[in-house]
């Protein structure tokens, strides 16, 4: 009976509220408590700041999956994402899907970064959202995201992320598409060591901080820590970095729902020497 009434309640939740929240995609991010928007470097820049494509150098396909968010299966989150860098700038493409056979929302997206003098970068998102309710409701729309990112001194950098800017609405009942806007910096005082603090303004909730800290702790492990506001949640994960190959875990834990496991691998054609110029483009942009 409780695995009935679950679901049930869910979809009714779900729909009586905006659909496609602004929910935190990849293990990485999301063990920075999602203060991800002024780093952006790498293909699930998709998701926070699709200007940060712009920074890459070589082509990334990254899998992504959060089985029981909060401990509900009727949850489950999965995304896939790609970025390609070419001379006019990067490409990306992705999909996520999140929910169960009774509600299901899935969001294709297509992607493009690109860069002034290597310091000021600019994006934007293509989104077509598909919503699916059994036996009531198949429903599709469009929307634009936005993203720019600014490197402003050589241990400094700055990001902002606006997603459906559109103000698009799906379904009949023509249901608002979350709307939200991101703004932050991220701080390096070293190659080893990224700060990363920003503020997140749903259209219709209160302001939530977030903040979290990525250590280097050697060539092949990183180590990260957040915490965020609105909700408050703590999180944490590691990385660990192999040639081409990535696995990264993370866990958040909210103060109302619970905690939730996550986990993301990714293969970077640059390998390791993609991840240590990814360290040092900071101090490269100024001449360092």
């Amino acid at each position: 009976m409780k695995r009935f009434i679950l679901p049930i309640l869910f979809l009714c939740a779900s729909y009586l509220q905006a659909q496609f929240e602004n929910t935190d995609v990849g293990a990485r991010p999301s063990a920075l408590a999602g203060a991800f928007t002024s780093i952006s470097d790498n293909s699930l820049a998709v998701f926070y700041n699709p200007s940060g494509l712009g920074q890459m150098e070589y082509r990334e396909f990254a899998v992504y999956y959060s089985p029981a968010p909060y401990g509900l299966t009727d949850l489950s989150t999965a995304a896939v994402s790609y970025a390609e860098p070419t001379k006019f700038g990067t490409i990306g493409a992705a999909f996520k899907t999140y929910g169960f056979d009774l509600y299901r929302e899935n969001n294709f997206m297509v992607s493009y970064g690109s860069s002034y003098k290597n310091r000021i970068f600019y994006g934007a998102n293509l989104n077509l959202y598909n919503l699916h309710i059994q036996n009531y409701n198949n429903a599709t729309a469009f929307g634009i995201d936005i993203g720019a990112l600014a490197y402003i001194a050589k241990s400094l950098q700055f990001g902002f992320f606006g997603k459906n800017i559109t103000g698009t609405k799906i379904g009949e009942s023509k249901e608002k598409i979350a709307q939200v806007y991101r703004t932050g910096l991220m701080y390096q005082p070293e190659d080893f060591l990224r700060i990363a603090a920003e503020a997140e303004k749903d259209v219709r909730y209160p302001l939530s901080i977030r903040g979290g800290i990525e250590y280097n702790v050697i060539e092949f492990i990183d180590l990260r820590f957040g915490v965020g506001s609105e909700p408050t949640l703590f999180s944490a994960g590691v990385g660990i970095n192999y040639n081409m190959f990535s696995f990264d875990y993370g866990f958040t834990k909210s103060e109302d729902l619970g905690f939730t496991h996550l986990g993301t691998v990714s293969f970077n054609f640059g390998g390791a020497k993609g991840r240590k110029e990814s360290r040092e483009r900071l101090k490269k942009a100024f001449g360092n």
